[in-house]
């Protein structure tokens, strides 16, 4: 038997194996290797800009972050789909804690395995490509940083409501029983691909509306000033 639900529901892979480490080992273990590479690329991306506003600062962790969760353990699962649930590595047995509130991870569910092998191939490297775009301040970061935004917010509704529904209509839940799972793993943990995407979405459309502006006012005074010539 294994803990997830619905109860009973078939696992990918031959067998079930449990997870000899405990769930707050595996949230250290993976914090501490996250702190450890955004502390390095907080470094390098100083380095290149020394100019660098805070908010900008805040931004290029933030898309490193995500750069590495979406390729690297998103795309960890889409490689051992099909056998998730018998896994014994690191990244095997965090996906198995995780699953404990969103059961779809361990039996390959189609919508999930489509979602994730979209996300590791599109906005894993375009999240790397947005942390470099805003530290080089390139004109590109905004369009860059509102489509991978708009991706990861649509995503992640997708996400949510895909699952709820089953709850709500279909009786169909995938976490276990317990607030913990429910309201920490599944809405907190992943509120994060809601909020801050919308708010790097109205940064951009902010700077573009800006830009346009700007641009329209250039073009109106070198109007003016050819018609006086």
């Amino acid at each position: 038997m294994h803990p997830y639900f619905p109860e009973g529901i078939p696992l990918s892979g031959e067998k079930y194996i449990a997870n000899d480490l405990g769930a707050v080992s595996l949230v250290i273990g993976f914090a501490v290797g996250c702190l450890l590479i955004l502390r390095t690329s907080l470094v390098i991306a100083c380095w290149v800009n020394p100019n660098l506003k805070t908010s900008d600062r805040a931004l290029i962790l933030w898309f490193t972050l995500c750069g590495m969760i979406h390729f690297f353990f998103e795309g960890y699962f889409v490689l051992n789909h099909t056998r998730m649930a018998a896994m014994t590595d690191f990244f095997g047995q965090l996906w198995k804690e995780y699953a404990l509130s969103d059961s779809r991870y361990l039996f390959s569910d189609p919508f999930v395995l489509c979602m994730e092998t979209w996300t590791t191939i599109t906005w894993g490297p375009l999240s790397f490509l947005t942390a470099i775009l805003i530290t080089r301040d390139s004109p590109y970061r905004h369009p860059v940083q509102a489509l991978v935004s708009t991706g990861q917010f649509y995503g992640c509704l997708l996400y949510y409501m895909t699952s709820l529904f089953d709850d709500l209509y279909s009786g169909k839940r995938f976490y276990r029983p317990g607030a913990y799972y429910f309201w920490f793993y599944f809405i907190f943990m992943n509120a994060f691909w809601i909020i801050v995407p919308t708010l790097c979405l109205f940064s951009s459309i902010k700077a573009s509306a800006e830009a346009f502006t700007v641009s329209k006012s250039l073009k109106v005074k070198g109007g003016s000033k050819k018609k006086k010539t």
